[in-house]
């Protein structure tokens, strides 16, 4: 049987994707103090907003990562923080991460917060990597320890699977 994740536990983006990202960003930044700086009326507002998105973006991306902890899931990414907790997961899959032509994927949460009849899919994109053999081998041991870490949870849990919470 897999091992459950010891808690608390943070999995954060490969060291080349942070360091990509963050320079990329930086590099924008950059641009944008310097245009604020030199360039005449409109084109300073311009770079004052490209310089703040630029910030903004480099704090998340330098945060980007996935928090497990014994209250549940949290999953940052750049756009967004989702959280769920482990009475709310229904289970664990993978799921393509949204990227363009799809050729990334990911684990995914079917969460339903009290209402399994309108449950939805959380994309724990911070764990997206292209559809490689190493990936989805990387991603399959992932969910397998996803899976025994819920298990755990279900088992000394005193409010789940109780139907008293649903409508």
């Amino acid at each position: 049987m897999t091992e459950a994740f010891a808690l608390p536990h943070r999995i954060r983006l490969s060291p080349w994707q942070r360091v990509f990202m963050a320079a990329t960003f930086t590099v924008t930044l950059l641009v944008a103090i310097s245009m604020a700086a030199t360039a005449p009326g409109a084109s300073k507002v311009f770079g004052a907003a490209l310089g703040v998105v630029s910030a903004v973006m480099l704090y998340r991306i330098l945060r980007m990562s996935l928090v497990i902890d014994a209250a549940g899931i949290t999953s940052r990414t750049m756009e967004w923080t989702h959280r769920a907790a482990w009475c709310d997961i229904e289970s664990v899959e993978l799921a393509d991460a949204g990227s363009v032509g799809s050729l990334s994927t990911a684990l995914a949460v079917k969460v339903h917060k009290g209402r399994p009849h309108k449950a939805r899919k959380i994309v724990l994109r911070a764990l997206a990597g292209y559809s490689t053999r190493g990936t989805a081998a990387r991603l399959e041991e992932l969910k397998a320890r996803f899976e025994a870490t819920l298990a755990d949870h279900r088992a000394g849990c005193a409010t789940c699977g109780h139907p008293s919470d649903l409508p």
